[in-house]
């Protein structure tokens, strides 16, 4: 019957860790450095000692070699919990894995080490495969709405535990085949080479799903503004420009508002940029909260912002600028001393009516035109423009 070399098998799975060992350690010694990716570089290195413990009972006593050893494997294997939980829900694992899943793959060693080898492989496998279970759980469950090579890494974890406890199943039912660590049996050689293969592809998807994230919040760095979270000037004008030719084409209106915090440099002023910043987060916030999820804001610079709303007409821009109006207008602020504050508002509305012609920049200015009315009118209210005010004559207050 065929076989497998069992001592090739393992420096194999020794060359195959170092390998994956020195990718991590360099990935995450380069600028954009994460700590999940770090705690999976230890996992992997003591994966890698733990191996190296098991090859070494040619010269050293098998009860050091196998304490040591599953040790230092199980240890491995929690460190990858550690990351994956950090990766996925932004917290540690709880502390009673850290010292329980090393201790109970000791003590049960230290337990078994005068039975037959093949119950101690069925033993230890399973208790390998459960500690592979909670990353499983948390991958399967929030991590599958993350990064898409996170997917990846559940199911090869998934395979791995099932590997694991075939070899478990295996052993019970083929002692013969598990008399000696080294010995070379194509079962016994292939549940752990594709136990531990599986862990190796999975510490390469795990690497893959670090640049993912970085590569998404590189992209959101560039769109977005850091403080109030709304889309950057330059994403937010392409877009009021895509929406604009979109609405020429679909036959709908487009509206564009500019809001201007009111006396703004006031509050900086007595209260502090600290305070002036917490002011802009919570206006962005109370204008996202009643925005459609096709309505688009973005900062158009220091206090001023501007909404792009698809498909909307004059009186139902504002509408909505008014419900945003009167909802900063009660909104209660307070410094780093304690001094509370207010913020009112004003707004300059402009639409693009299907058939149209107008340009982006030329929305732009009827905006502005109508914010400025707002602020002459006394600020804290909203202006329509009105095509009339091209010709010189006065319209109402929207």
């Amino acid at each position: 019957m065929a076989s497998i070399h069992i001592p090739t098998l393992m420096l194999a799975l020794l060359s195959g860790f170092a390998m994956l060992g020195v990718q991590l350690w360099a990935a995450q010694r380069s600028r954009l450095r994460y700590l999940d990716l770090a705690v999976w570089t230890w996992g992997s290195w003591t994966l890698l000692a733990g191996f190296a413990m098991l090859t070494a009972r040619v010269v050293v006593p098998v009860w050091v070699s196998a304490l040591l050893g599953n040790g230092l494997i199980a240890l491995g294997i929690v460190f990858y919990n550690e990351a994956i939980h950090r990766h996925v829900l932004g917290r540690a694992l709880p502390r009673w894995m850290w010292w329980s899943a090393p201790t109970v793959a000791w003590a049960l060693t230290a337990w078994m080490l005068t039975w037959p080898l093949a119950v101690r492989t069925s033993a230890i496998s399973l208790v390998f495969a459960l500690l592979l279970c909670p990353a499983i759980l948390v991958l399967l469950g929030p991590g599958w709405r993350g990064e898409s090579s996170l997917r990846a890494v559940g199911l090869t974890l998934v395979a791995a535990a099932a590997s694991l406890l075939l070899r478990s199943v295996h052993a019970l039912t083929n002692p013969e085949e598990y008399r000696d660590l080294m010995q070379s049996s194509l079962g016994q050689g292939l549940t752990f080479l594709f136990s531990f293969i599986c862990l190796i592809g999975a510490g390469f998807g795990f690497v893959l799903a670090n640049f993912e994230r970085i590569a998404r919040r590189m992209e959101e760095m560039a769109s977005t503004d850091g403080l109030t979270g709304c889309l950057n000037r330059m994403t937010a004008d392409a877009l009021l420009r895509h929406e604009l030719e979109r609405g020429r084409r679909e036959g709908t209106p487009l509206a564009f508002v500019l809001l201007d915090l009111d006396h703004f440099k006031d509050v900086n002023d007595c209260h502090g940029h600290h305070a002036g910043d917490d002011a802009l987060r919570a206006f962005a916030a109370e204008v996202r909260a009643r925005l459609r999820a096709s309505d688009v804001v973005g900062r158009w610079g220091g206090e001023e912002f501007g909404l792009v709303l698809p498909a909307t007409d004059g009186p139902g821009a504002a509408r909505l600028v008014e419900q945003i109006r009167e909802a900063v207008a009660t909104l209660r602020l307070c410094d780093g001393d304690g001094h509370d504050f207010t913020l009112t508002v004003s707004a300059g509305i402009a639409v693009a009516e299907p058939g149209g012609q107008l340009t982006a920049d030329q929305l732009f200015m009827r905006a502005d035109r109508a914010l400025y009315r707002a602020k002459d009118g006394g600020r804290n209210n909203v202006q329509l423009h009105d095509s009339g005010w091209e010709l010189g004559m006065e319209s109402p207050a929207a």
